[in-house]
């Protein structure tokens, strides 16, 4: 395992798959330890958040919630649909989650596509010059790829696995206290 957990990158743009890792195993805290002694904080987009908070939940404040209090995760704006860039990136991830999982686009989960809809904002935007995304969906991280290197970024885009850092920093907090 190396020292460094998190790539080097200018934003850390997650999928649900990463804190629900870490909310489902009790590990919240190290994953909020992690980013701090890292000094990242992750980046939610909105349709991310929104599956990060049920409609029925089993505690008074979802984790996410304590986490953006905290400072260590953030929630993006809205994606621009009526950007180019954004709704052409979003509409490449749908089709090759469709086609990679033989599905009919119209059920392809919306926050798949706006994770990379996400990634390509602050990517074009300019507010980020390198981006790491972190999902376990193959097809997804394969879909934000083609469609990210398609846009002209695959130099500035970084993926990461989420169960891998979910394994990652458990290994290396759990056995320090």
């Amino acid at each position: 395992m190396s020292d460094q957990l998190f790539p080097d990158a200018d934003a850390h743009v997650i999928d649900t798959d990463l804190f629900i890792a870490f909310e489902r195993n009790g590990a919240v805290n190290l994953l909020e330890r992690s980013t701090s002694e890292h000094n990242v904080t992750l980046l939610v987009p909105q349709r991310v958040y929104d599956e990060l908070r049920p409609e029925n939940l089993p505690y008074d404040t979802p984790p996410v919630d304590s986490a953006i209090e905290a400072g260590w995760v953030r929630v993006l704006d809205e994606v621009d649909y009526a950007n180019p860039v954004v709704s052409s990136t979003m509409d490449m991830v749908r089709r090759y989650i469709s086609a990679a999982d033989e599905r009919a686009e119209h059920t392809i989960e919306q926050a798949d596509a706006e994770v990379g809809g996400a990634t390509a904002t602050l990517l074009e935007r300019e507010a980020a010059e390198s981006v790491a995304v972190y999902t376990n969906d193959v097809a997804a991280f394969r879909g934000i790829e083609r469609a990210l290197t398609e846009q002209g970024y695959e130099q500035q885009v970084q993926f990461v696995k989420s169960f891998d850092l979910f394994d990652d920093v458990c290994d290396r907090y759990r056995f320090q206290g």
